[in-house]
């Protein structure tokens, strides 16, 4: 079982991983809410290893991998002759046992289905599609979203009185973007953790470098840096600089779009395309003043005012 790198400072990690370690040893459902890659699914196993059952299974169901068709029966379980063909089977439900069960895209399941798993967690136990013996269901329901389940509610997709059921405790994880004083601690763990798969030691990141992983916008969160470091790993340089990123990590949104998703004002608009750059240029601010048709001497007080 994979482990989260619990590196980082940030109030809103630190708050979700402090949330996730009190809550752990119960057994109420949890609502895990962040955007894809930010590290859901590792927030799952480590409420499952500090849970009451760490060694009970950790069973993760992923809806977006099922077809609808079998959604019922992935869950539930199947009878023997419910169908021609069909064998006996249990569900990730009978699977997980004591342990914890993650489910990620429920909002995929019809109605219906949602509805028998309302009637699961108001009564823990079940039966196989064709019936035959009760089930009970003991493991912890863990449900993640990416999107917020308030939205899903609204647009159709998510019955109302099942989000009531499940969000007895929230944890919600911020994205790799709100945490930009994070973003070097975590690039480190990564870079250090594939160089030493590769068996030679991590090279030293330079500033200008930095400064640039600072500033991407990161929608691919943990999941997309963890990827990013991976290729740094195999360059030749030390210490890695800005120059070493690939003419791709460049081609994300441009400032005003990043912006305009991020709401952002005038004044951090500003201070965001100051600090990208500076980036982009690894910290050379006669370069930078250059770019941005301003002194020298305007970029020093505009970035001393900016850090005061």
């Amino acid at each position: 079982m994979s482990r989260l790198p619990l590196v980082g400072k940030d109030p809103a990690f630190r708050a979700a991983v402090t949330l996730a370690r009190r809550i752990a040893p119960g057994r109420n459902p949890v609502l895990l809410c962040g955007p894809t890659g930010s590290g859901k699914s590792h927030f799952a196993q480590l409420l499952h290893q500090w849970g009451a059952h760490p060694r009970a299974p950790f069973v993760e169901w992923h809806g977006a991998s099922v077809p609808e068709s079998l959604m019922e029966a992935d869950l539930f379980g199947t009878r023997r002759g419910v169908a021609t063909g069909v064998d006996e089977r249990p569900g990730v439900f009978e699977a997980a046992g004591q342990g914890t069960l993650c489910l990620e895209g429920i909002e995929r399941l019809q109605s219906h289905q949602q509805a028998a798993l309302l009637r699961l967690l108001e009564q823990p136990s079940f039966e196989r599609l064709g019936g035959g013996r009760r089930v009970h269901a003991e493991a912890r329901i863990v449900a993640s979203f990416q999107d917020p389940p308030e939205t899903l509610v609204q647009r159709g997709l998510l019955r109302a009185d099942l989000l009531y059921r499940l969000d007895v405790i929230r944890i919600e994880i911020p994205p790799v973007s709100q945490r930009p004083g994070d973003i070097p601690l975590l690039a480190q763990h990564f870079l250090a953790a594939a160089c030493r798969r590769q068996g030679h030691p991590a090279p030293a990141l330079e500033a200008g470098l930095l400064r640039a992983l600072q500033t991407h916008p990161w929608s691919g969160n943990l999941r997309e840096l963890s990827q990013r470091m991976e290729a740094l790993s195999l360059s030749a340089s030390d210490p890695l600089t800005a120059e070493d990123l690939p003419p791709s990590f460049w081609l994300g949104p441009s400032p005003l779009e990043d912006g305009l998703a991020r709401r952002l004002t005038l004044g951090e608009l500003k201070d965001a395309y100051t600090r990208a750059v500076l980036a982009r240029v690894g910290g050379n601010r006669t370069k930078a003043a250059r770019w941005l048709g301003i002194s020298r001497k305007a970029l020093w007080v505009h970035l001393r005012r900016e850090t005061t």
